[in-house]
């Protein structure tokens, strides 16, 4: 039997599809840099500013420095590990979940020129800059290593890097709430949350479990809500449980205010005055 189609509502049905397609234009990501004014050569300001979006509003700014660190903010200030080479990286997101990213390599033995108006916004140096990066101390996943970098989403979508929580101590752990283990280790880790709150502990909690829906639940349910809770861009991938070498669960990183790691093994082994020497 031969079928008939009608074109006017074959026309109609492309419209839709193309007015569902295009409902949301991406962003367009744009960044100048520019030097700090203090007299530093590894030293830049970093202004996303530039970027807009055609129909709608910016909602995230991620930058990658290419040094192992990474920031977030439409504007930032950053300082390099020397004098040399680096490829910047600008991501933005829009209110509509569309994303956009721009990259320029920038050679800090170039002349940089400063900001045009003295008067500008700025936003104030990230903690990178008030900390005292040991960069002579190579990126990994071991004990006496720097903890490798990474830009995971929240339980609200937000963007939080590791790099936000210089000068702070920090525990890790990749978790899953289909591991009974980790279930069973959860309570240690609010105890060591709430005994260190007042001392600015951060705990961060990375789930490698695919249905994020049902983590944020099993977090909710069982009072755990005061942990930063997030959940890999690419939960197939996984590049974050990678970069870390993680192979069983749950297993934590306690890493000090440098971002360096202290210990790394079984969570349950992480002790209040480990901690504590950290501060």
């Amino acid at each position: 039997m031969k079928h008939r189609y009608n074109p006017i509502l074959i026309l109609v049905g492309l419209m839709c599809v193309f007015v569902f397609a295009s409902a949301n234009t991406p962003p367009v990501a744009s960044f100048d840099f520019h030097s700090s004014g203090d007299g530093s050569q590894t030293t830049l300001i970093l202004d996303a500013t530039p970027s807009h979006d055609p129909d709608g509003t910016i909602t995230s700014y991620q930058w990658l420095y290419g040094d192992g660190y990474s920031g977030s903010g439409a504007t930032k200030a950053h300082t390099f590990p020397s004098v040399s080479t680096y490829t910047v990286t600008l991501l933005v997101t829009d209110d509509g979940g569309a994303s956009h990213l721009t990259s320029q390599t920038i050679d800090l033995a170039a002349p940089v020129a400063p900001l045009v108006s003295p008067a500008q916004d700025v936003a104030p140096a990230s903690a990178s800059a008030a900390i005292a990066i040991p960069y002579d101390i190579p990126i990994g996943n071991r004990a006496g290593e720097r903890a490798p970098a990474f830009a995971l989403l929240d339980q609200e979508g937000q963007t939080v890097t590791l790099s936000d929580f210089l000068g702070h101590v920090v525990l890790v752990e990749f978790w899953s709430s289909s591991c009974s283990a980790c279930q069973a280790a959860m309570p240690h880790v609010e105890a060591l949350r709430e005994e260190f709150a007042d001392r600015g502990l951060v705990v961060i909690t990375i789930t490698i479990n695919r249905n994020v829906d049902g983590e944020w639940q099993y977090l909710a349910q069982n009072g755990f809500t005061q942990f930063i809770a997030l959940r890999e861009l690419d939960p197939v991938a996984r590049p974050t449980k990678e970069a870390y070498g993680i192979s069983v669960i749950p297993h934590a990183f306690l890493i000090d205010p440098r971002g360096v790691i202290f210990y790394s093994g079984h969570v349950n082994y992480v002790r209040s005055d480990m901690i504590e020497s950290l501060f």
